[in-house]
């Protein structure tokens, strides 16, 4: 009752132990999924403002480089032709630059590109309020030889320009490389992570699963040995058994021979009546020592009930105990069953994580084949404990079988006791007289002879309870086998699994 206890606290324990795995290995996937996203996030708003804003800075430089180009292009046509379209060409190249460099003030966001595109704005109105000295000396009529020295007399505002424009725009695309790499750091910075947390994660899950694992094996080897302490209390009580047939089977042969001697007696008082005083006074002696034995017999019989009943009380005590080991071997297989599902999803992930996470594909792939070799373990466990629980029902059966014979035997022995009881009447009675004697030793004969068909059926089944005992035996023997190889394949499991 103390072990049916024990186990029963027990089976709470491990489910809490396993509910408590699978929380512990929930909230570290939560949070790893949580640091996962912000860090993806991250990246992500890195690259895309890389893309869509740093690149297109440099794009709208590259635009206001072309503008400038196409300004000075329809400078040179005015300046060679005089014709008015290149100069109205210059114009608008001009309101498209000055476009294009506020554009620019609005999207720069450093202090050096604002500081690059105010210096510029200034070099670019100088040089326009410079060039339109050569442009007027063409609307005057001057020749080009005096409109190409004032034009080259401005050049080197020109070339500062020029130079003050791919100033920024080298500066734009430093920019752009810089952010790229800081984008790449953190995208990298972010691998790390992600790899770190599965780790915490998978190491996380190892310990909590190792710890269950544990916790169950010391659950079923508490019962193996309940279960070990229980056959070999059945394998002592069909020791008694047994040994309480023999006496019985020796009982009943001494039963036998003593009928048969009162059976001869009662037939030499039959025949001859001057000896029917003393063969009455045998037979009272004779029936008086019969009813002892009978009782004696019918004593062995109540004590051979009271052990069959210990025997069915421990058969309910090993079936108890098989459920109890058959619910932690589904609690293992569960287990090993979840253990699996986390491992294959974690091969899931680190195999979309790249080659940076070959690693800990491995390892996922080593702990799914832990908890396949576990899964296969609670299997052979479960087989066992049917195998147990088969052995634990038959010696019910046979016990049963054996508590049937007796209480026949027993009705048999009430039955010889009444005989006896007859007998002993029927000699008092052939005392009176020698016609009586005759007639009470006929009677006594035909009793006699009931009695000795009593004794041979009880003789015979003191022997089948005797085999029964003998099976009962070596079902406890089979019975304590089992239980030690399911405590060797319970601690050799953990040891396969580390």
């Amino acid at each position: 009752m103390t072990e049916r206890r024990r186990g029963g606290r027990g089976a709470p324990t491990v489910r809490a132990a396993v509910f408590g795995s699978l929380a512990f290995v929930l909230v570290l996937t939560l949070a790893m999924a949580v640091l996962s996203l912000a860090t993806l996030q991250r990246v992500v708003d890195r690259k895309d403002r890389v893309i869509e804003h740093d690149t297109a800075l440099v794009l709208e430089a590259r635009t206001l480089m072309d503008i400038r180009d196409a300004r000075a292009a329809a400078n040179r046509g005015y300046l060679l032709s005089g014709q008015g379209k290149y100069l109205g060409e210059q114009y608008r190249q001009d309101e498209l630059f000055a476009q294009q460099l506020t554009l620019l003030r609005q999207t720069v966001d450093t202090a050096h590109g604002r500081d690059l595109i105010a210096e510029i704005q200034r070099l670019q109105a100088d040089f326009v309020d410079l060039d339109a000295g050569p442009v007027n000396l063409k609307q005057s009529g001057a020749g080009n030889t005096d409109v190409v020295r004032a034009w080259e007399s401005i050049d080197g505002a020109r070339i500062q320009t020029t130079e003050s424009m791919n100033e920024l725009f080298t500066y734009l695309q430093g920019l752009v490389e810089e952010r790229e790499q800081a984008a790449t750091r953190v995208a990298h910075v972010g691998i790390v992570q992600i790899v770190i947390s599965f780790l915490v994660i998978l190491i996380g899950a190892t310990t909590s699963a190792g710890m269950t694992v544990r916790l169950v094996r010391r659950r079923v080897m508490t019962a193996v040995r309940s279960v070990q302490v229980s056959s070999a209390g059945l394998r002592s009580s069909a020791k008694k058994q047994a040994e309480g047939a023999s006496e019985q089977a020796s009982s009943a042969a001494e039963i036998s021979t003593t009928v048969k001697e009162m059976l001869t007696e009662s037939r030499r008082i039959a025949e001859g009546a001057q000896d029917v005083v003393a063969a009455a006074g045998q037979t009272a002696d004779a029936g008086r020592q019969g009813r002892d034995v009978v009782l004696a017999t019918q004593s062995s019989m109540n004590r051979i009930r009271a052990h069959s009943g210990s025997v069915d009380q421990h058969m309910d005590d090993l079936t108890t105990k098989a459920r109890q080991i058959s619910g932690v071997v589904e609690i293992v297989s569960e287990l090993a069953e979840l253990t699996n599902i986390v491992a294959i999803n974690a091969s899931i992930e680190a195999a979309g994580a790249g080659g940076d996470a070959a690693r800990f594909a491995a390892l996922a792939d080593e702990i799914r084949g832990l908890a396949d070799r576990v899964g296969g373990s609670t299997r052979e466990i479960g087989e066992l404990v049917q195998s147990v629980a088969g052995a634990v029902d038959d010696t019910r059966r046979v016990s049963r079988e054996a508590s049937d014979v007796v209480e026949a035997g027993a009705s048999h022995v009430i039955e010889a006791v009444e005989s006896f009881e007859e007998i002993v009447a029927l000699v008092a009675s052939t005392m009176e007289s020698a016609r009586q004697i005759q007639r009470s030793t006929s009677q006594q004969t035909i009793a006699v002879e009931q009695t000795d068909l009593a004794i041979s059926a009880m003789a015979a089944a003191t022997r089948n309870h005797q085999v029964a005992a003998g099976d009962t035996r070596s079902t406890a023997e089979e019975l304590a086998v089992l239980s030690y190889r399911l405590g060797t394949l319970v601690e050799s499991s953990p040891e396969e699994a580390r």
